[in-house]
């Protein structure tokens, strides 16, 4: 499994899909980390080894988010029927829960139009305001909002979200790199888009209501390496302990084997029926760990350099998935 999909990695960065690629691969005989091609082309032609920084984009979701909450959860802070307008007063669909943000079957739209003509406000009010696509519980349209506003309710609960992350999720972990806003020399940061509006971004986040939002967001905006991505995928694999510290109860993997809706349990995406879950970012990350194999996955990679229009990986990540699932 572990040449398959580093040769496979190996071949779509050659083709040109992608620039390079930041892999590690999690086994019950140990821990492979592969560091393949450069940060870009010649103007970003840096090879790429451990200490090189990624923009997580939507998994962000999951390794932040998801997990803070599931901890909220597990010490009852929160409840999955919650309303999120316990938390949110001024949020007017009172019947959408916490659980139906998580499993992406709120109702709320995927995404917000308009947005390149919005500044923060604009973008908290529209989410706040949105209407109902469908109704709560009847069918799964992955939303940023719904995590947007899961970001939200931590803050509410924790005060700061980036603080409550640092603090719950990735100090426990010793994840030293990770984290919203980080500051680091720019060189370490893997580029991403070049933007007409803002330039070469690199070290700032991609997505753009997360840039709104101050860098700081539910959805998005997180930013991390292969190593420390590397410690949570260990401690999903470890049923929520890494090296003696419980980060996570155990009976959040319960959870996670209760959900299967539409291809979703709560927050992750699952493999029918297995017990198998995975998750992407747009700029080009994916997580995944098989907790019946003991196997974890991580592919970092700056698929949105120099231009999101390259959508090769999208194909080639799923490709991955697939090596990384049937031959775990």
């Amino acid at each position: 499994m572990i040449e398959k999909l580093t040769q496979y990695i190996d071949s779509c960065i050659q083709a040109g899909d992608i620039y390079g690629a930041s892999v590690g691969i999690i086994t019950p005989q140990g821990i492979n980390q592969y560091y393949h091609g450069k940060q870009g082309n010649a103007e970003f032609g840096i090879g790429l080894d451990a200490s090189m920084i990624y923009d997580l984009a939507s998994v962000t979701k999951v390794v932040a988010t998801t997990t803070r909450i599931f901890q909220l959860l597990s010490d009852h802070t929160i409840r999955l029927d919650d309303s999120v307008a316990r938390f949110l007063p001024g949020f007017k669909h009172t019947e959408i829960t916490i659980k139906e943000l998580l499993l992406h079957n709120s109702g709320l739209p995927a995404d917000i139009d308009n947005l390149t003509a919005m500044n923060r406000e604009d973008l908290i009010t529209a989410v706040y305001d949105a209407e109902l696509i469908n109704k709560p519980g009847e069918k799964v349209v992955y939303s940023d909002l719904g995590y947007i506003i899961l970001g939200w309710i931590i803050r509410t609960v924790d005060g700061a979200l980036a603080r409550s992350i640092q603090d719950h999720v990735c100090y426990p972990l010793a994840m030293t790199n990770t984290g919203y806003n980080l500051n680091r020399p720019k060189i370490r940061f893997v580029p991403t888009e070049f933007d007409p509006r803002r330039g070469q971004i690199q070290g700032q986040v991609h997505d753009y209501k997360a840039f709104l939002l101050n860098g700081e967001s539910g959805h998005a905006g997180l930013f991390s390496t292969l190593t420390d991505l590397t410690v949570f995928v260990e401690m999903m694999l470890n049923f929520g302990e890494y090296q003696g510290k419980r980060v996570l109860d155990e009976n959040v993997f319960d959870w996670l084997g209760e959900y299967d809706v539409e291809g979703r349990t709560l927050g992750w995406e699952r493999r029918a029926g297995k017990h198998q879950y995975f998750h992407t970012g747009y700029t080009g990350p994916a997580i995944a760990f098989d907790l019946d194999r003991q196997c974890g996955l991580v592919v970092l990679t700056n698929r949105v350099y120099p231009t999101s229009d390259n959508q090769i990986w999208n194909r080639d990540r799923a490709h991955a998935f697939n090596l990384f699932f049937d031959e775990a």
